[in-house]
């Protein structure tokens, strides 16, 4: 079929198009052909520079008449287009105008690498050719922008003030493909983020330490038992030099050794917000300390430092010494658990404290200061101390002299309010010569003596009381022999043994009430031999002579005699229902079977004349009705 070479030169300066790396297609796949045009068609359409696609594909479209096609054919198609060809003219149309809208942005390469939805083309709004092959008369919708005006007049969002860093964190857990814990997701919004326990690995160090630049709500990090590796600490150092709002950092037990020292001394230096460090059971030993030593001179802003349980000898008490005088701000510092025993590192460290005069609590427990020489530079440091109010040298040794000398520091000391000197081995008579010290602290600051796991004696509870009184506290282990003996009165054991012993015989008249010989002991005091022979007296032999005798010691009195009435008055506090048996009646003369007086028989005969008749007797005036007289007796 011939196509009109008028027709064909006005559409191949119209549809100017080169395929790109945005379309990747041809024009055919893309807006379709009228019928019987192909690739080989005498249509010819110009490269254009689009989007500058690497690739030299050119779509030649010549307008020449195909050998096949007849001169009539063309005259034909001339004369009656098709709705194909009007439609395929409007669409050149537009593709021509959106051409020089993209030739005029071309250059911008940055627009090729959105990855966006509005830089959709032509490319991915498919049309077959065979739709308008077979629908060539329906009029097909012009087509609708894809995004490309969109694309164009892209602009950048807003950045998000993340303050918090939660949301940098879980990208960062992406990227590094871990997995984000929610214990730091949870906590980045809090004051407190703890961590202690957790063996973070290196890349959770790496994602917490960036999420921690940025945060400004964390005041506490607890790293505690997180082992640190060199790498870790430097990430760890870089944070701390960029956080603005951190004040504490605990990095107990993370063993950083010398070489973490050293990355985080580097670090110390800048740090403008950190109140408290602790770098206790790090293993620092001297090394680790020297290496801290510039950044620790240089802060200003560290107030407590805990530097327990890391091997520091009296090698490092020079730069310790150099810490304290030349930082401006540490006043809580934690030396305990180290190696201060000596009198050569002791006088450098406590000449750096006197110096320095800005400590105000100070442990020193565990280091073994027991021997007097190596006390006495610290006797020299708190007799001149005005700043100090807490001191620790609880296990330390401390014992005769070395105590004496601690004793008299303390009792000069003006400005301490809380001693703690326990667990050391003095004895009860040292531990009662420190209560006296306290007890006439009355108008010092002294308000707090912990003498734990020290016992006093008996004779301390005194000094105990007073010390209360005065308002102080004092902590002690206990009090040696601080017992009374609550059992059985002894005296009545002695009553209920003699009780016991002499009503044990079976027979009635062998039995013998010890009340009795209680009650008839005289008002004066007797000799203990007087006892016995009372008890012989009264037949109670069966009492053996020790107890007696230990009943008689009982009531003794300073003449050595037996208070009688004082053992009355106590055996009747415990029986008072004991009485004195009935005097016996005294027996008569005993007359002769059958035989009566002269006068005893007169009165039976003067008497049977008189008795009353046995009818008499039966009857009962009351049985009767009748009044009930009274009768006088005979006189």
């Amino acid at each position: 079929m011939d196509l009109n070479p008028e027709r064909s030169s006005s559409v191949s300066s119209q549809l100017e198009l080169k395929p790109s790396r945005v379309v990747g297609k041809s024009m055919q796949n893309v807006v379709g052909l009228p019928y019987g045009w192909s690739e080989k068609s005498t249509i010819s359409i110009k490269q254009s520079q689009v989007f500058k696609s690497n690739t030299s594909t050119k779509a030649s479209l010549t307008a020449k008449s195909s050998t096949k096609t007849t001169g009539r054919a063309g005259e034909k198609f001339k004369k009656h287009p098709g709705a194909g060809d009007l439609f395929l003219q409007q669409l050149s149309q537009k593709v021509s105008d959106q051409v020089a809208a993209v030739q005029n942005f071309c250059d911008s390469k940055h627009l090729l690498q959105r990855n966006t939805e509005s830089f959709k083309c032509l490319a991915q709004v498919l049309l077959s050719s065979s739709s308008l092959a077979k629908n060539r008369l329906f009029l097909f919708p012009p087509l609708e922008d894809p995004g490309i005006s969109l694309a164009f007049n892209f602009q950048e969002p807003p950045p998000i003030n993340d303050d918090i860093g939660a949301e940098k964190y879980k990208k960062l857990c992406r990227e590094l493909e871990i997995v984000p814990i929610s214990r730091i997701t949870n906590s980045l919004e809090t004051d407190t983020l703890d961590l202690k326990y957790y063996g973070l690995s290196l890349q959770q160090i790496r994602a917490l330490t960036e999420a921690m630049k940025a945060n400004s709500r964390v005041q506490t990090l607890i790293l505690q038992d997180n082992w640190l590796s060199v790498e870790m600490a430097q990430m760890l150092s870089d944070m701390l030099e960029e956080n603005i709002s951190l004040l504490s950092l605990s990095l107990y037990e993370c063993r950083l050794g010398e070489a973490g020292a050293q990355k985080l001394g580097e670090a110390l230096s800048s740090l403008q917000t950190l109140r408290s460090l602790d770098l206790s059971y790090n293993e620092l030993g001297d090394a680790g300390l020297l290496a801290l030593r510039t950044g620790l001179c240089e802060n200003a802003s560290l107030n407590t430092l805990n530097l327990s349980h890391n091997n520091i000898t009296e090698d490092s008490a020079e730069a310790l010494a150099a810490i304290l005088v030349e930082n401006k701000t540490i006043e809580d510092l934690d030396l305990s658990w180290n190696g201060f025993f000596t009198a050569q590192g002791n006088r450098k460290l406590f000449k750096g404290l006197t110096e320095s005069d800005r400590i105000k609590a100070l442990n020193l427990s565990w280091n073994g200061l027991g021997l007097t020489p190596a006390v006495r530079p610290m006797v020299r440091y708190l007799k001149k101390a005005q700043t100090l109010q807490e001191i620790d040298l609880s296990n330390n040794r401390l014992e005769g002299q070395s105590l004496r000398i601690t004793r008299t520091a303390l009792n000069k000391n003006h400005s301490l309010r809380t001693v703690r000197i326990g667990s050391n081995i003095y004895g009860p008579e040292d531990a009662h010569f420190l209560l006296t010290m306290l007890a006439g602290k009355a108008k010092d600051p002294l308000e707090y003596l912990d003498m734990d796991n020290m016992y006093v004696n008996k004779q301390s509870k005194p000094i105990l009381t007073k010390i209360a009184n005065i308002g102080k506290k004092v902590k002690i282990g206990g009090i040696l022999s601080n017992y009374e003996i609550h059992g059985p009165n002894p005296r009545k054991l002695i009553y209920d043994r003699c009780r016991y012993i002499l009503m044990k015989p079976k027979k009635a008249k062998a039995r013998k009430d010890f009340g009795h010989l209680i009650l008839s002991l005289p008002a004066n005091p007797i000799q203990p031999e007087d006892l016995q022979k009372e008890l012989k007296k009264q037949k109670m032999k069966k009492l053996d002579k020790d107890l007696v005798q230990a009943l008689a010691n009982l009531f003794t009195n300073k003449k050595k005699q037996v208070d009688c009435q004082a053992l009355v008055q106590d055996y009747m506090g415990f029986y008072p229902d004991t009485q004195l048996p009935p005097p016996k009646p005294k027996k008569g003369k005993k007359g002769k079977k059958g035989k009566r007086s002269k006068e005893e028989k007169e009165i039976m005969v003067h008497d049977l004349e008189k008795a009353p008749e046995e009818a008499q007797l039966n009857k009962s005036p009351i049985d009767e009705g009748e009044p009930v007289q009274e009768t006088e007796a005979p006189q």
